[in-house]
């Protein structure tokens, strides 16, 4: 079985080159390679990369010409590991992660063989504070729970705008006494099936790698997750978590890169997040939709 790991690229030289090297010194299994996609990276990263690693055999590059955000800019790599690497398993990772066990492919492979999953998703543990981030949550949103929460973030973003955010986040941290203490998930040590699994590390397996074209792609950034749970809801696939393939996570590397500023940097989550609210919306309504975006 080979499998392809798909890297999307924005800027950030030294997480992308970190990833790889992860990949390249600890993975034992001998049938894989690294497709690394350039979202159209605007300094020099792209260039160094290829100095770096154009000529290793292990490594392809896929140059979208425009940013076209996470789920197209992955789909731009889900594509050529299954048309022209006829990859097997496609293992879609975000370059802010590390992969440090040297058996990962293989326990993926056997947990194929026991499990006949569709979609996989591994142990992922914060490098920031060690928290397990899988599963994300036991069950997937309503549409209501849907449509609050994008109402909320319309607030957030029209309080943004009007520069009113900062002022209440700080009035509410200085009458605050206590911190909100932080959700600790206290599954991760059990394997599980038809969870929401964490975006920053995807498994597709041969089953979904022949059917399907890879993650929806009418959104530009946020709720993938949410969306590829609630298609795999309504076409009976199964997902599955497991503890046994461990991958670390760095976290919101390209975003922190282009937002230096906090308030910029929330204004573009909550605009992103309403749109793809949005889209999860429309979709929802006609299963059409997501169909003729993802069936191959």
């Amino acid at each position: 079985m080979k499998f392809s790991f798909v890297i999307l690229h924005y800027l950030t030289y030294e997480d992308t080159d970190e990833c790889i090297e992860s990949i390249l010194k600890n993975i034992d299994y001998p049938d894989y390679d690294i497709v690394l996609v350039d979202n159209a990276s605007t300094n020099d990263s792209l260039q160094k990369l290829e100095k770096k690693y154009g000529n290793h055999e292990k490594v392809y590059f896929v140059k979208n010409d425009a940013n076209l955000g996470f789920a197209k800019g992955n789909n731009s790599g889900y594509k050529f590991a299954k048309d022209e690497l006829n990859s097997d398993f496609v293992v879609m990772i975000n370059n802010d992660t590390i992969i440090e066990q040297r058996d990962f492919l293989s326990v993926i492979l056997e947990k194929y063989k026991q499990t006949n999953f569709d979609i996989l998703g591994p142990d992922i543990v914060s490098t920031q504070d060690g928290l397990h981030q899988n599963p994300n949550r036991n069950r997937g949103f309503t549409e209501e729970e849907v449509k609050t929460e994008m109402k909320k973030l319309q607030t957030k973003l029209m309080l943004n705008y009007l520069g009113l955010e900062d002022l209440i986040l700080k009035l509410y941290r200085t009458v605050r006494k206590n911190p909100t203490p932080i959700a600790v998930n206290k599954n991760w040590e059990e394997e599980q099936e038809n969870v929401v699994l964490h975006g920053s590390a995807l498994i597709f397996s041969p089953n979904y790698v022949k059917k399907y074209n890879g993650l929806y792609s009418k959104t530009f950034l946020y709720m993938e997750e949410d969306i590829l749970y609630y298609i795999a809801q309504k076409e009976n696939l199964k997902i599955l978590y497991t503890p046994a393939a461990r991958i670390y996570h760095k976290e919101d590397s390209s975003t922190n890169a282009v937002y230096r500023k906090e308030s910029k940097k929330r204004r573009f989550i909550y605009k992103h997040v309403i749109a793809s609210s949005k889209e999860f919306l429309r979709l929802r309504g006609d299963d059409r939709i997501y169909k003729e975006d993802l069936l191959s």
